[in-house]
């Protein structure tokens, strides 16, 4: 893993110092860290091992900051555990507004690989974090260690269809209503 030698520039910086948060937050452009959530939002994981955990956020951190990464990224600090979590590495979350768009997904991707990040990285939806969806099968998307390309497991492939179905449903109700004539009342 190759991470870029930007120390943080304060403690508050500085995932393993901080004493306070449970999460360090970064903000793309013209992006408020209070907007509300995005209805598909979700982000890639990185778990990041600890002795790495300040300088791989630094390196997100600067990359959100400058619009290259999704709408907002979050490092988790030492205080952030979870049983049954693995206390060597804490998740580097990279968000994105809309899981569905599979190119901003995939270019997300391919900047976090371009940043030198060649771990495996996981997508998850927001919708499963908050309805308590973790471990294996949780993820959306999976992107195997060195990889550019995303694999799409068959939940979400089987989610996609159906959305593209519904969609060219509507569009198809939509079509009709607008050929049938309405009738007259007398």
């Amino acid at each position: 893993m190759v991470i870029a030698k930007t120390a943080p520039s304060a403690q508050q910086d500085a995932p393993s110092r901080e004493t306070t948060e449970h999460w360090l937050w970064a903000a793309a452009p013209d992006t408020s860290l209070t907007e509300d959530d995005h209805p598909w939002s979700g982000k890639w994981l990185w778990f990041t091992p600890l002795s790495l955990l300040d300088r791989s956020w630094a390196t997100i951190r600067t990359a959100t900051e400058d619009g290259l990464l999704g709408y907002c990224s979050k490092a988790a600090t030492l205080l952030n555990t979870r049983t049954k979590s693995d206390d060597t590495r804490r998740p580097i979350c990279v968000y994105t507004r809309d899981w569905r768009n599979i190119d901003d997904v995939q270019r997300v991707l391919t900047n976090l690989r371009a940043l030198g990040i060649v771990d495996v990285l996981l997508y998850k939806t927001d919708s499963d974090t908050r309805k308590g969806r973790y471990g294996t099968g949780a993820s959306t998307f999976v992107a195997p260690a060195t990889k550019m390309k995303l694999v799409i497991p068959k939940r979400t492939r089987e989610a996609l269809e159906h959305q593209h179905a519904a969609r060219a449903q509507a569009r198809r109700t939509a079509a009709a209503r607008r050929k049938v004539p309405v009738p007259k009342r007398t």
